[in-house]
């Protein structure tokens, strides 16, 4: 609603409330190296390449379609490519005893991906803006625990990654802070099929601007999943994953998940010779 929208043009143009309805299609490239340094050790390099394909369409209180006359200034159809923030990480495994593997990570994002200029002041100056980041612009530390028992059929996983957003970036932009747990059991259908399943919860802490909280960041959420993993030889294996939001909250609306699908390819060179 005026003068919310575009107040240069709420002062000139007569607008009437309308809503904005929004859809998003996000797409993940995210090629992944691992590199054991010996005696449990190794580090783990991320490098991210997303596609964001927003659509938009503007309707009136009752639902009828509307042109609002500021244009595209705050919402477009458009699709957003390029390069997300990396991660570096650091991971210790071990074997406390027999059928149980414990581990953990600390590192840090590199900051590849793009950032904006704050979209709120130029919301406010009637300035074609993006709320969409592509990265953070900071390298933010961040921490992975991992627990995993098996026996020869059943076995269980709980993982917990997070990410500490803190100080702002070049643009007065700090990012969400992040905590994600998830729990769940594995079956061995066979010597090379695996299924698994999961529940997990994940809290987004608001990113902020100069200081001021970003109101459409921030939320809570469960989730169910599950996944298939094949290998096909000791050294490739794929796997399939769905994961499902079951509930979410956030201070103000902000656009939900319903459905998560991944698809991975795990590739590891034979164990050199002695």
């Amino acid at each position: 609603m005026c003068p919310e929208i575009s107040p240069l043009d709420c002062a000139e143009l007569e607008i009437i409330d309308h809503e904005h309805r929004q859809t998003m299609l996000l797409m993940r490239l995210q090629p992944s190296l691992s590199v054991g340094l010996g005696r449990g050790w190794q580090a783990m390099l991320r490098v991210p390449y997303d596609t964001k394909v927003m659509g938009i369409e503007y309707t009136d209180l009752q639902g009828n379609p509307y042109d609002p006359p500021y244009g595209d200034i705050h919402h477009r159809n458009e699709t957003l490519t390029g390069l997300g923030d990396s991660e570096l990480e650091l991971q210790y495994f071990w074997s406390p005893k027999n059928k149980w593997v414990l581990g953990g990570g600390l590192g840090s994002t590199l900051p590849f991906g793009r950032t904006e200029e704050d979209p709120y002041i130029r919301a406010s100056r009637s300035l074609r803006h993006q709320h969409i980041q592509m990265g953070s612009g900071n390298f933010d530390p961040i921490m992975s625990i991992t627990s995993v028992w098996s026996d020869h059929r059943w076995g269980f996983t709980a993982q917990s990654t997070g990410r500490l957003a803190l100080s702002e970036n070049n643009k007065e932009y700090r990012p969400s802070s992040s905590l994600q747990v998830t729990v769940g059991p594995t079956y061995r259908v066979t010597s090379k099929l695996m299924l698994t399943t999961n529940i997990g919860t994940q809290k987004d802490w608001q990113a902020e601007w100069a200081g001021d909280p970003d109101p459409m960041s921030g939320r809570t959420l469960f989730t169910v999943g599950g996944s298939v993993i094949q290998r096909f030889t000791p050294t490739l294996a794929i796997m399939g994953q769905m994961r499902a939001t079951v509930f979410q909250r956030s201070i103000e609306d902000t656009i939900i998940q319903p459905i998560v699908g991944s698809v991975g390819v795990s590739v590891t060179p034979p164990e050199k010779n002695k």
